[in-house]
């Protein structure tokens, strides 16, 4: 990415006013379907359930993100609504908005907020990976897992693997039906929603031994990627009512800002540093040495399809955030933090105490903690924690041999360092920084490869 990039400012095509307003006026709404003016329409999602008489009832979200916040979710209907250059409304267009009743195999508890906007997080991951059976695991809008095999189970069981503690009380979204396998899987952890294009025979009844479980179908998974590429006008509203109006994220690379669509598209158009000015600081400043650097190792066939999966999943990851995959699965994933350095450490950090913990499920039936707590009062002995977390030291923790993606630039070394340390080869990230020949440097220093996608994929 161009350091010039980040003082450029851009045109916008947004209106100078734009107007919102609310009816439940039959009246109102056959007028607003019928003009051709430049409105949408928008009708408020509810599904029917038993009442307290035992009669059906319509009812809406069960709260917004904490309960005592009232919340709606509307779905666009109706409209010639073209905002900034984007459609509102697509032929044929709706993934959760248009979950109905019919989607809705076992409701559980009610859908609230965080679960449906959950479960549209997992697919705006998913779509990048139809080619695949593919599984991602979200928790609070961020994934903790995700993976692609050539099953779903084994899709699956390597998304859980990746984190699991995490997915307790998340939600797991799936793009192929689920079968009995991956049903018995899943069913032995508790999960709030579980979403796919379909369930085959028997898999229903396995999932639906948790009562409080919703079993989501939405069989429009298979048209995930034709979202790919494809805006929408993203809202974010400030505490003074002020409202943001920006296009959603479509991930680019290279100079020409081509849409990943593929893997190859990725490995078509992400760069290989070369010719990066080396600067030094000099009275506080930093200032070019009339030297360069460019990246000494080429990423092998294996790190590009890492690297291409690791940045796909990147992209829907709220920043600041670093992450870490190997083999079609991530190891770590660092969210959210405020520094880059101490998202590369918290992947370190999470890798290992992801790895003592399935270890611990495994040899013992319980959380590494819990294990902690057993051994501290002596029902297990001092040697099964030493012996978990040698084995979990092993290959430090699955970061040997993987691949890093980073959301923005890396401002200086030490995130790279933190990273190689471990035994990560290869890393992919935006480029722009005044420090890039330093990342450059550093993964010279220690064989590894690096690409720049020449734009990154913040998420806030």
């Amino acid at each position: 990415m161009s350091i010039k990039q980040y003082s450029t400012v851009i045109d916008d095509h947004f209106p100078n006013y734009f107007f919102t307003g609310y009816t439940d006026n039959p009246a109102d709404i056959d007028l607003l379907a019928a003009t051709q003016a430049q409105v949408c329409l928008y009708k408020k999602v509810t599904w029917s359930l038993p009442g307290d008489d035992g009669q059906p009832i319509d009812k809406g979200l069960r709260y917004g993100e904490n309960p005592g916040q009232e919340a709606a979710l509307y779905q666009a209907v109706n409209g010639h609504l073209v905002l900034a250059g984007i459609d509102f409304l697509g032929e044929g267009s709706g993934l959760v908005g248009k979950l109905n009743n019919d989607c809705l195999i076992q409701f559980g508890k009610h859908p609230s907020k965080t679960n449906l906007t959950d479960v549209d997080s997992g697919l705006s991951i998913l779509k990048y990976f139809h080619e695949f059976p593919c599984a991602v695991i979200i928790k609070h809008n961020n994934p903790s897992g995700v993976a692609i095999g050539d099953t779903l189970l084994e899709a699956y069981n390597k998304a859980w693997e990746a984190d699991p503690i995490a997915p307790f009380g998340g939600v797991l979204v799936v793009n192929r039906p689920v079968d009995k396998d991956t049903a018995e899987a899943a069913s032995s952890q508790y999960y709030e929603v579980i979403c796919a294009p379909e369930y085959e025979e028997g898999a229903v009844d396995i999932l639906a031994r948790r009562k409080n479980l919703r079993i989501i179908r939405l069989k429009d998974i298979h048209k995930l990627n034709d979202y790919i590429g494809r805006r929408f006008v993203d809202f974010k509203s400030l505490s003074d009512g002020s409202v943001f109006q920006q296009w959603s994220y479509v991930p680019t690379a290279g100079k020409d800002l081509k849409v990943i669509r593929t893997l190859q598209d990725f490995i078509d158009s992400v760069e290989a540093p070369a010719d990066i000015p080396e600067r030094a600081s000099e009275k506080g400043r930093m200032v070019k040495t009339g030297k360069t650097v460019s990246i000494q190792r080429q990423p092998t066939a294996q790190e590009l399809k890492d690297l291409w999966f690791a940045w796909m999943v990147e992209t829907g990851v709220t920043s600041n955030s670093v992450l870490t995959a190997r083999n079609g699965a991530t190891v770590s994933i660092g969210v959210g933090g405020q520094d880059r350095v101490l998202m590369c450490k918290q992947c370190v950090s999470k890798a290992y105490i992801s790895r003592q913990a399935l270890l611990s499920l495994q040899k013992h039936g319980m959380q590494f903690d819990a294990l902690l707590l057993e051994a501290r009062k002596g029902f297990v002995p001092n040697s099964a924690i030493r012996a978990i977390e040698r084995e979990a030291d092993g290959g430090n923790a699955g970061l040997e041999g993987a691949v890093a993606a980073s959301d923005a630039f890396f401002p200086f070394r030490d995130g790279v360092d933190a990273l190689l340390d471990q035994g990560i080869t290869a890393i992919v990230q935006p480029g722009g920084s005044l420090r890039d020949s330093d990342a450059v440097q550093a993964c010279n220093e220690r064989g590894a490869a690096m690409v720049f996608t020449n734009m990154r994929c913040f998420k806030h």
